[in-house]
């Protein structure tokens, strides 16, 4: 069970992106909702940490993400809440494997992204030093 305690540990260090999703037995939808994510999990559960949260059994944790809806999905990548990718409300299949191809797919370009970045930024201080020694040697020269 995850705790208040045990979610930074659990959810922000690990290093494979997390998926919350806050449920309860009292909620049909939630029930739904654990359903369809226990059948995607042999597809992501190796790319995905996925967590299936009963709010009745911590309700620490629940207040302090702040969850207001039942079933709630929160998507976490580098320890980061990615707000953008939360679902709120039962979810069918679809809606739930285009999220988590979403989350692959950005975190797949970000750091594809994150070369070119460096590639840039190497490039850029070439031509800087080049400049740089271009004015020097015509100032010389002068």
């Amino acid at each position: 069970m995850l705790t208040l305690e045990s979610f930074d540990k659990t959810v922000i260090q690990e290093k494979k992106p997390a998926v919350l999703c806050f449920t309860s037995t009292w909620c049909k939808p939630s029930q739904s909702q654990i359903a369809v994510l226990e059948s995607l999990r042999p597809k992501y559960g190796d790319k995905f940490l996925i967590e299936i949260h009963d709010v009745d059994q911590s309700s620490e944790l629940t207040k302090a993400l702040r969850i207001n809806n039942l079933p709630t999905t929160l998507f976490f990548a580098e320890g980061e809440l990615q707000e953008q990718n939360c679902l709120y409300g039962y979810q069918d299949e679809s809606m739930l494997t285009d999220s988590f191809e979403c989350m692959l797919w950005e975190m797949e370009n970000k750091s594809s992204a994150n070369k070119y970045v460096w590639w840039i930024i190497g490039i850029l201080a070439l031509l800087a030093i080049f400049f740089f020694f271009i004015h020097a040697q015509h100032s010389t020269n002068l």
